[in-house]
């Protein structure tokens, strides 16, 4: 379609005289569309949009009475049925050839409209349900320094009891640690207990095409918790405030009346006041929602609350490793040391707080989560296996001592250039003789002392040792 100036143009052009050649060359009208230009009616001013509404050029922009039938036939069977599937099945049974927006216009008007459900609040019983959510916020320190803080909350439904600590991050340890800590100041957990629709818990959720039943994916170690703490887990839905019933929103709770509430030192000052905070809104003032105090209502939650007990060192992670031909067990980023006869084998690795126990045919091995060198942990049982060949044994112990201080790599990397042919014999078993007797620290510190003052060997070692030379 050609536009209203070129018309114009071609009109003026024709009447001025020029042949239609010229005009052609002119407009690009060529002589056949310029004969029918000349008949037409064009009001002057009229825009290129008025033009084609007039002409009504272009593709329809309703559908016919006979495909309109068609949709609300399909709509009728399937009310959520996709826009492009409506053109799809129109394009492909029905022979539509025209564009999707008469489609996708009409789908709009005629599809069902959904009307907004009430949210429906209510009230648990005593250790019905508790709920855990994960909150984040940066805060704006009284110096002007700012930082990102992450907290879980927790909070009990019929007494209104809330738990909120800092942590790092998202992930499944930390909710695990978190509802351990919850059930520590509550006294146990409820009955149900409502999660945030968070990775750290659920990983997938498909819901059956033809029973139309959900099937939930928890997270392998998270999943792993609430079985062996006997607790039922019911992740929210997305967008579905009702799920939660009368607990109020407790991110939104915890942010609005403590972290935007106060000022704010540093980090250690925003536990500090965390403290102060769950204390009264806990102990000291009655709750908006039933005008009891918390601890109050505790009283009688108490008994019906579900303990959760795996000691002081918290619930054990399940993993499964195999004990590699050095011995040792990786869970990343550390490696672990085993009885030599498990080499090969398959263990159970527990991961708790602060510690690491390897299971393996009803035994067990309990290692410092963190080793104390940064990068793997040696039992002292587990040494003599490593000593049982003459030059083994010698490198052996020697890498040991490299390992727990980076004093260490730099002590022995003087020693057997200084004294290539004795440090196997002489000084070697005065560093390990320290370490055994005294300890890691103590053979650290003799290797720090030595390293900076270039007093390379082990009477030097000994003399620090020995409180000789300080």
């Amino acid at each position: 379609m050609y536009s209203v100036p070129n018309r114009y143009d071609a009109i003026r052009y024709r009447e001025a005289g020029l042949s239609p050649e010229r005009v052609e060359q002119l407009t690009g009208v060529p002589y056949r569309s310029q004969q029918r230009i000349l008949t037409e009616e064009i009001p002057f001013g009229m825009s290129d949009q008025q033009l084609r509404g007039q002409r009504q050029v272009g593709r329809p922009s309703v559908l016919s009475e006979d495909l309109r039938r068609r949709v609300d036939a399909l709509l009728s069977e399937d009310p959520a049925m996709k826009g492009v599937e409506v053109l799809r099945r129109l394009t492909t049974e029905h022979g539509y050839t025209s564009g999707k927006n008469p489609v996708y216009d009409y789908v709009k008007g005629a599809r069902p409209v959904k009307h907004a459900l009430p949210v429906v609040r209510f009230e648990g019983v005593a250790g019905e349900f508790c709920q855990h959510d994960f909150g984040k916020l940066r805060v704006v320190y009284t110096d002007g320094q700012e930082e990102g803080l992450t907290f879980y909350a927790a909070r009990l439904k019929y007494s209104r009891m809330i738990h909120v600590c800092l942590v790092e991050g998202e992930t499944h340890e930390v909710l695990i640690r978190g509802m351990e800590s919850a059930a520590q100041a509550f006294g146990g957990l409820a009955l149900f207990n409502v999660i945030d629709n968070t990775k750290a818990g659920v990983i997938r959720r498909q819901r059956d095409p033809e029973t139309k039943k959900e099937q939930i994916t928890y997270q392998q170690q998270f999943h792993a918790f609430i079985q062996e703490a006997n607790l039922i887990c019911e992740p929210t839905y997305p967008y579905s405030g009702n799920q939660k019933g009368a607990v109020e929103n407790l991110v939104g709770f915890t942010k609005g009346s403590f972290l935007q509430a106060r000022r704010f030192r540093d980090r250690p000052d925003v536990v500090r006041q965390l403290v102060d905070w769950l204390f009264l809104v806990n102990e000291e003032r009655p709750c908006q929602a039933t005008g009891i105090i918390p601890i109050t209502r505790l009283v009688e939650e108490r008994p019906f609350l579900k303990p959760v007990g795996f000691g002081s060192d918290g619930y054990g992670l399940p993993y499964n490793a195999v004990v590699a031909t050095d011995a040792r067990v990786a869970h990343e980023p550390y490696r672990y040391s085993a009885p030599d006869a498990w080499i090969g084998q398959s263990v159970r690795v527990r991961l708790h707080r602060t510690t690491v126990v390897l299971h393996y045919n009803g035994e067990a091995v309990t290692h410092p989560r963190i080793p104390t060198n940064g990068r793997y942990s040696l039992l002292p049982e587990h040494r003599p296996a490593l000593m049982v060949k003459p030059r083994g044994a010698i490198m052996a112990r020697r890498q040991i001592l490299m390992d727990l201080c980076p004093e260490g790599e730099r002590f022995f990397t003087e020693l057997v250039h200084r004294r290539p042919r004795t440090w196997r014999d002489a000084d070697l078993p005065a560093a390990w003789e320290i370490f055994e007797r005294h300890g890691e620290s103590a053979i650290s510190d003799a290797f720090a002392f030595c390293v900076a003052r270039g007093t390379i060997g082990g009477e030097y070692l000994r003399a620090f040792a020995e409180g000789v030379a300080r």
